[in-house]
C-alpha cells in the first residue's frame, strides 16, 4: 500500500459523520417560490406556513403540498406563529396589519397598526383561551399585548422607546422578544417583566443580522445573536429541571435569570434550534471580518452551513447546504424553523420512533428540510466510506431492517473478495446470508468461479435453508480436487446428510486419482464414504482395508462381506489379528488356509507373528485342517510361543521329527527334545537328555517307567552311578520298580551319598508299609468273596414269583392306577435283599403259558427263565447227550446239587446233598431250584 494510500485512508477516517441529512422540499413549494419569494415560516405539529413577499399566506402539510392559501396582506410577510393545537394562524406584515385565520372555519380577525410589524407570537392557548391572546411588535418599537375584553379587544403597551422589536417568541405564560438593547422576558400569568439580557457586546446590529429567540423547554431560552450563543434559565414558578452537566455562568445582574452556556463563534447565526441536548445552527461563512460584507451586494458568498455543536461550543458535525441562488443572499436571508417536539424523546444520542425534530432552512427562492439521520443512515454512510465492518456491526445491533442487511452483506462481501480475503468472506456467510438459499446458491457458485469453494464449504448450511443438490456437488468436488482440503473433504461427507447430494458426480472426480500421488488418505476414507452412500459395500470395505479402519469387522459383519475378505487377509490381521483369525477360521470353505498362509508369507511385516496366530487357531479348531503347514508350525512354535510347543508335539503327527527335532536342538528346547527323541525311537539318547541337560532325575525316572525295559533301568543306574545326588533320589523312587539292594550293590566304595541314612529308613519303611498294605488288601478281598457268595446263595433260595395269562392283563389294566404306588414303594424294595423275582407266564422253549394247577411239571430258574419240565429235558438231552445230570428225586422235585467246599459255610439244611444231580438253564448256565 502506497503512502498516498494510507494518507487518504487516515482522512477518511477523521471525516466527521454528518447528523443530519436533507432533502428539497417538493409538492407545491417549487410552483410558489417561482413566482414569489418566501419570507418567513411556521411549522406546527401537522402543517407549515409559508408567507411570502407578495403578501400571502400558503399553507402546507409536510411534503410541500398546498392545503390553503390566504391572501391576508398587501406587503411582505414579516413573521407567521401557529397556536399550540395548529387550530389558527397569525401573521404580521409590513402593511401594518395583523391576520388571524382558523385553518378549519372561516373565522377571521385583521387588526391594523398602520407601522411595520416585523414579529407576532399567539397565545399557544387561543384555541382554549376566551381571550384570544397576541403580542405583536414592529419598527415603531411597541410591544402589543392584545387580548379580548368584554367590550372588544384591547391592546397593552409592554415595551416601547427601546427600538425596533426583531423577534417575539411565547412559551406556556413566559414571552421573551427582542429589541435594540437586548432580551427581555414577560411573565403573562403573574403580569410582570421576570429579566433582561442584554445584547452581546460587538454584535451587528439588528437591522444588519436579526437575533433569533428559541424556546428548548418551558423556562429554557436559547438565543443567537450575531456571532454570540446564550442559554438562559428563566426562574419563575414553572421552572423545570434542566441539564446539569454543563457550566453554570452568571451573566445578568437579575436574580430571576441564569446564563447556563455562552460562547462566540467565528460566524453569524441565520438561525439557532435544539437537538437533543446539543444545538442546530445556521452558520453564515463572511469572507472578511466587519458589515462592510454584510452591506455590499457586489461580494460573492459563501453557501450556508448547518452546524450541530455541543453548549460547549464543540463542533460535532457540518454541512454546507446547496442553496438554490446563495451567490446572492445575505445572512438575514436566510430561516431556520423547527417542528415542535418534546426534548424528553432524546435518549442516548437517538430519538424514539417517529419523534424525531425536522428543521426547515427557508431562502427567498428554495426551503431545505433536514432531520436527524436514523440508523439506516448512519450504515449507509459507513458503507459509502468503506467501513463495512461497522456497518454489518450496526446491523446486527438491530439498528436496521433485513433489506439493509442484504445490502450490507453484499456489499461487505464484494469489498472482502475485492481484497482477496476469501477466508473471512466466507465466514460472514451464515450472519450475513441468514436464510436465503438463493443467495446461498448465488455465493456458492460465485466462490466456486473464483476458485475459492472451500473455503465458504464449512459454512454451506444443509438445513433452514436446504440448497439445490448441485450446490452440494459443487463444493464436495471442489473440496475432492484440491489436495489441500482432502481432509475437509472427509469431515464433510461425515457431517453432510447422504440425501442432499448425488454420490456419482463425486465418485467420478475421485476415482481417476486412485493410484496417483494425489490420492491421500483422508480423500480415499472418502471415496469409501462416498461408495458406502451409494450402496457400493464391497468397493468401501476393500478401502477401508487398506486404511486398516479400526471398525472393519463391524463394517463385515454389518454388510455381509464375508465373501470379499480373499484378498485382504494381511490388513485384517493388521487391524485385529484375534477377530481376524476368528473370521477367517469361520470362513475357511470360502477361503482355505493355503490361501491365506500365502497371503501372510508375502508380506514382510509382521507375518510369521500372523502365521502362528492363525495355524495355531486353525490346529486348535481342527488338528488336521492345516496339516500341510505343521512343519512349519513347529518352527513358529519354537519362536513365538515355546511353552505350548511340547502339547503341539504330543498332539500332532503330521511333523517330521528330524526336522523337528534339529529346531529344538537350534532353540535349546530341551523337554521337547526328549519327547522326539522317544518318538525316534531312541530312549538312551532321550535319557542322556534328562539326565545331562535337564538334570531331572525325577523326570528320568518316569521316562524309564514307561519305557518297561529293564535295560533302560541299567542305562539310567549307569548314568546317574557317578553323580550322588541322584543316587539318593534313585534310591527314593525305585521302591516297585527296581530292588534297591541292586543299586547298592552297584554303588562304587567310598562314594558318598547325601542324607543317605535317611533315604535307607526311608526305603525300608515304604517296604513295610507296602507289605503290609498287599496283606490288608488280600484279607479284604478273600472277606467281600465269601460275603457276596452268601449272599448269592441266599438270593437262591428265594421263591420265584410265576404269573399267568390272566394275572397279566389285569396287571396291565392297573398300570395307571398303581403306578404311585409303584413309585413309593420302589425305594423300600431296593433298599432291602430281593425277596421276590418275577419270571414269565409262558414256556422259554415251546411258549405255551403255564397251567398254575399242574405247578408239578414246572421248573422255575432264579435267572427268571421257566420251562415245562418236559421241554427242559428234551432240550437237555438233545444238546448233550453224553452229559447227564446225576439227579434224584424226592417227591417228584428236583434240586441243583452244590459244591460243598464252596458252601462250607452254609448252613446244612438249607443245601441238596453232594450226590444230587445238577440241571441248568438252556438260555444261560445260572443253576436252578425247583419250585412247586
Amino acid at each position: 500500500m502506497s503512502q498516498s494510500q494510507s494518507e487518504e485512508e487516515e482522512e477518511e477516517e477523521e471525516e466527521d459523520e454528518p447528523r443530519l441529512k436533507y432533502q428539497r422540499m417538493g409538492g407545491s413549494v417549487p410552483g410558489i417560490l417561482s413566482a414569489n419569494s418566501a419570507s418567513c415560516i411556521a411549522v406546527a405539529q401537522r402543517l407549515i406556513a409559508l408567507g411570502t413577499r407578495a403578501g400571502s399566506v400558503h399553507i402546507l402539510d409536510f411534503l410541500g403540498n398546498q392545503v390553503k392559501q390566504f391572501p391576508a396582506h398587501g406587503a411582505a410577510v414579516t413573521d407567521l406563529c401557529f397556536d399550540i393545537e395548529g387550530e389558527y394562524i397569525a401573521s404580521c406584515s409590513d402593511d401594518g396589519s395583523v391576520v388571524i385565520n382558523s385553518l378549519f372555519t372561516d373565522d377571521k380577525l385583521k387588526f391594523e397598526y398602520h407601522r411595520p410589524m416585523k414579529a407576532i407570537a399567539l397565545d399557544p392557548d387561543y384555541a382554549r383561551n376566551s381571550s384570544k391572546r397576541f403580542i405583536v411588535g414592529g419598527l415603531a418599537g411597541h410591544l402589543y399585548y392584545n387580548m379580548k375584553k368584554w367590550i372588544g379587544y384591547r391592546d397593552q403597551v409592554l415595551q416601547s422607546g427601546e427600538g425596533p422589536i426583531h423577534e417575539v417568541k411565547w412559551k406556556k405564560s413566559l414571552v421573551a422578544w427582542a429589541n435594540n438593547e437586548g432580551v427581555k422576558v414577560y411573565d403573562t400569568v403573574n403580569d410582570q417583566h421576570i429579566t433582561y439580557i442584554e445584547r452581546p457586546r460587538g454584535s451587528l446590529r439588528p437591522t444588519l443580522l436579526f437575533p433569533h429567540l428559541v424556546w428548548q423547554d418551558d423556562s429554557l431560552l436559547v438565543i443567537g445573536w450575531g456571532t454570540s450563543v446564550k442559554i438562559a434559565l428563566i426562574k419563575s414558578n414553572q421552572s423545570s429541571s434542566t441539564n446539569k452537566t454543563y457550566k453554570h455562568i452568571q451573566m445578568s445582574s437579575m436574580n430571576q435569570v441564569d446564563i447556563l452556556a455562552s460562547f462566540q463563534n467565528s460566524y453569524y447565526i441565520s438561525g439557532i434550534a435544539p437537538f437533543g441536548e446539543s444545538l442546530v445552527v445556521l452558520a453564515y461563512i463572511p469572507e472578511k471580518e466587519g458589515e462592510k460584507e454584510i452591506t455590499s451586494s457586489n461580494s460573492s458568498h459563501q453557501r450556508p452551513e448547518v452546524r450541530v455543536v455541543t453548549w460547549n461550543n464543540d463542533k460535532l458535525a457540518t454541512d454546507a447546504l446547496p442553496v438554490h441562488g446563495f451567490e446572492h443572499y445575505k445572512a438575514k436571508d436566510y430561516i431556520l424553523a423547527h417542528a415542535p417536539f418534546s426534548g424528553s424523546s432524546y435518549t442516548g444520542g437517538q430519538w424514539t420512533a417517529g419523534d424525531e425534530p425536522f428543521y426547515y432552512i427557508v431562502s427567498p427562492k428554495d426551503i431545505i428540510i433536514a432531520k436527524p439521520r436514523d440508523a439506516e443512515d448512519h450504515i449507509s454512510w459507513l458503507l459509502e466510506h468503506g467501513w463495512h465492518g461497522k456497518a454489518l456491526a450496526a446491523v446486527e445491533a438491530g439498528k436496521g431492517s433485513m433489506r439493509l442487511l442484504d445490502e450490507v452483506g453484499s456489499k461487505y462481501l464484494d469489498h472482502l473478495i475485492g481484497e482477496r480475503n476469501y477466508a473471512k468472506a466466507a465466514s460472514l456467510c451464515p450472519k450475513l446470508l441468514q436464510g436465503s438459499a438463493s443467495a446461498w446458491e448465488r455465493w456458492v457458485f460465485h466462490f466456486a468461479h473464483l476458485r475459492q469453494l472451500p473455503v465458504l464449504v464449512p459454512y454451506v448450511p444443509t438445513e433452514n435453508p436446504r440448497l439445490r443438490n448441485t450446490a452440494y456437488e459443487v463444493a464436495l468436488v471442489a473440496l475432492a480436487t484440491n489436495m489441500s482440503f482432502h481432509k475437509e473433504l472427509l469431515s464433510t461427507i461425515k457431517a453432510w446428510p447422504p440425501l442432499i447430494y448425488s454420490a456419482v458426480p463425486v465418485i467420478s472426480a475421485i476415482e481417476p486419482q486412485l493410484n496417483t500421488s494425489s490420492m491421500t488418505d483422508a480423500l480415499k476414507e472418502a471415496l469409501a464414504e462416498i461408495y458406502v452412500i451409494d450402496a457400493q459395500y464391497e468397493e468401501a470395505f476393500s478401502l477401508f482395508a487398506d486404511l486398516l479402519k479400526p471398525d472393519l469387522f463391524e463394517f463385515i459383519e454389518k454388510h455381509n462381506l464375508h465373501d470379499t475378505i480373499r484378498e485382504k487377509v494381511v490388513q485384517l490381521m493388521k487391524v485385529d489379528c484375534k477377530r481376524a483369525v476368528q473370521l477367517l477360521i469361520q470362513q475357511r470353505e470360502s477361503i482355505s488356509p493355503n490361501e491365506v498362509v500365502s497371503q501372510l508369507m508375502a508380506t514382510k511385516d509382521d507375518s510369521r507373528y500372523f502365521l502362528h496366530q492363525y495355524l495355531h487357531s486353525l490346529f486348535e479348531d481342527d488338528p488336521h485342517a492345516g496339516k500341510d503347514f505343521h512343519d512349519m508350525q513347529v518352527e513358529l512354535y519354537a519362536d513365538h510361543d515355546p511353552k505350548v510347543l511340547l502339547r503341539f508335539l504330543r498332539n500332532c503327527q503330521h511333523y517330521k521329527l528330524m526336522k523337528a527335532y534339529e529346531i529344538c536342538v537350534s532353540r535349546g528346547l530341551l523337554r521337547e527334545q526328549v519327547y522326539i527323541l522317544r518318538r525316534m525311537g531312541n530312549p538312551k539318547q532321550a535319557l542322556v537328555v534328562i539326565i545331562s541337560e535337564l538334570r531331572d532325575i525325577k523326570q528320568a525316572i518316569e521316562f524309564v517307567s514307561m519305557q518297561h525295559d529293564d535295560e533302560m533301568w541299567e542305562e539310567l543306574i549307569r548314568q546317574c552311578i557317578d553323580r550322588p545326588e541322584m543316587v539318593g533320589v534313585l534310591l527314593e523312587h525305585t521302591v516297585g520298580n527296581l530292588d534297591p539292594l541292586y543299586i547298592i550293590n552297584i554303588v562304587p566304595n567310598g562314594l558318598e551319598i547325601p542324607r543317605l541314612r535317611d533315604r535307607l529308613v526311608k526305603i525300608i519303611t515304604d517296604y513295610r508299609t507296602e507289605t503290609s498294605l498287599r496283606h490288608g488288601c488280600n484279607n479284604i478281598l478273600k472277606a467281600d468273596i465269601i460275603n457276596l457268595l452268601i449272599k448269592y446263595y441266599e438270593d437262591a433260595r428265594r421263591a420265584i414269583y410265576m404269573s399267568n395269562e390272566e394275572d397279566e392283563v389285569r396287571s396291565k389294566r392297573d398300570d395307571n392306577t398303581t403306578s404311585q404306588l409303584m413309585e413309593r414303594s420302589m425305594n423300600m424294595k431296593t433298599m432291602g435283599i430281593k425277596t421276590k423275582t418275577r419270571a414269565g407266564g409262558r414256556c422259554c422253549v415251546c411258549f405255551d403259558p403255564f397251567s398254575i394247577q399242574n405247578v408239578s411239571k414246572i421248573i422255575a430258574f432264579y435267572c427268571c427263565h421257566a420251562y415245562h419240565m418236559t421241554c427242559l429235558m428234551d432240550s437237555a438231552n438233545t444238546a448233550d447227550d453224553k452229559k447227564t445230570p446225576e439227579a434224584i428225586s424226592h417227591d417228584g422235585a428236583w434240586y441243583y446239587e452244590y459244591d460243598d467246599s464252596v458252601l462250607e459255610n452254609v448252613d446244612d439244611n438249607n443245601v441238596a446233598s453232594s450226590g444230587s444231580p445238577q440241571m441248568r438253564c438252556i438260555l444261560c448256565t445260572t443253576a436252578s431250584t425247583k419250585v412247586h
